[in-house]
């Protein structure tokens, strides 16, 4: 099945939109995408601000067992927002995802990703919503944000829509047929190294430590001071 697309000049989110349509029974392989997005959402009740002409779509899918694929689908979009970006970009830009899939360029944060499911038990939904900074970055204050356009001529953000789906089908693809385990090592190889030192941010408490690397689930690998290390499920990462 191939990707079937909506385009749209200015949503409120098209994550909202494509979920009242997989509620409503659309099929799988379902992108919406929005050239202007007014409420976009990222993690955690934050909102997604969208100066225009940057990348805001929604993907659908069907996937036949979901639980699998919530633990991967994290790593399988980042690798390919990656992959993606690179694309369009001069071999020199220092993109770097980071755990478990926001994009950096220059460190600083050129797109994001929020996941939601729902469904029910013999019609389950996912929608991946992404967001990617393509002409260029909101100003926020206390946040440092990034655009493709300082690496390369900010794309079509149709193109670099359907370009992405083309790399989803290809690291989806080699996920079911070989696993979890090349798409851990692909998204490692992309990542901030082994070793670096960051922060875990769970509402006011803060945890430091390396990075040591996932584990077969997806989990952070947090290396403390004392020696210990210990699966970061949740939180937000801080890189030092």
């Amino acid at each position: 099945m191939t990707w079937r697309f909506e385009f749209y000049e200015t949503l409120g989110s098209t994550s909202d939109l494509l979920k009242e349509k997989a509620e409503a029974g659309a099929q799988g392989k379902l992108a919406i995408q929005a050239f202007s997005q007014t409420s976009g959402r990222g993690t955690r009740g934050r909102s997604w601000v969208d100066p225009g002409g940057n990348l805001a779509i929604s993907l659908l899918f069907r996937p036949e067992k979901s639980i699998d694929f919530l633990a991967v689908i994290p790593f399988l979009t980042a690798v390919s927002l990656y992959e993606t970006a690179r694309q369009f970009s001069t071999g020199e830009a220092d993109f770097m995802l980071k755990w478990p899939n926001d994009l950096l360029l220059s460190e600083r944060k050129m797109a994001g990703v929020l996941i939601e499911a729902g469904g029910n038990a013999d019609r389950k939904w996912v929608v991946v919503g992404i967001g990617a900074n393509l002409r260029q970055a909101p100003q926020i204050e206390g946040r440092q944000l990034s655009a493709l356009s300082e690496v390369a001529t900010a794309p079509d953000p149709a193109v670099f829509g359907r370009d992405l789906t083309l790399q989803m089908d290809r690291w989806i693809g080699l996920w079911e047929a070989e696993g979890f385990a090349p798409i851990r090592e692909a998204w490692l190889e992309r990542a901030h190294p082994v070793g670096r030192h960051l922060a875990v941010q769970r509402g006011e408490t803060y945890i430091s430590g390396s990075f040591s690397g996932l584990d077969e689930q997806g989990r952070l690998l947090l290396a403390l001071p004392n020696g210990e290390t210990i699966p970061v499920v949740t939180g937000d990462i801080l890189l030092d």
